[in-house]
């Protein structure tokens, strides 16, 4: 993990000057709530359930545009910003993420190697089959 008392680097200036504060929009109309922009969202600014729409939590979001390209029918906009961030902002941005990415190293640690799912499955048909034949084999 960073450290969060390390300063964040100077900005690099080359690249032009700072633009307007963004946040993230969902047009209603197009969204397929295919969940591709919450899974990129990198400070949970996202929310919604597969195949239902999704919105952002204006003042969640950093602006970051990591949800517009995953997007399958560009129904992500960036519009300005009504504020712009505080320290407070960041470090709760921060938090968010540190708590995203350790839900993600969980989920990772606590998920089946690929061998093994297909051992399962294996085993659940094979289950499933005895049984249909122990019931078929009562009945005769």
């Amino acid at each position: 993990m960073i450290a969060r008392d390390v300063a964040p680097p100077p900005r690099d200036r080359t690249l032009g000057p700072a633009g307007v504060p963004q946040v993230a929009f969902v047009d209603s109309t197009r969204c397929i709530g295919c969940t591709l922009c919450v899974a990129a969202c990198p400070v949970d600014a996202i929310i919604g359930a597969p195949k239902r729409l999704h919105g952002v939590l204006a003042e969640l979001c950093s602006g970051c545009e990591l949800c517009v390209p995953p997007c399958p029918v560009d129904c992500i906009v960036m519009r300005a910003a009504e504020r712009d961030w505080t320290a407070e902002d960041v470090r709760a941005a921060r938090a968010r993420y540190d708590a995203r990415l350790a839900r993600r190293v969980r989920a990772a640690s606590h998920a089946a190697a690929p061998g093994e799912t297909a051992r399962r499955r294996a085993q659940a048909i094979a289950t499933a089959l005895d049984r249909a034949r122990a019931r078929r084999a009562a009945t005769r």
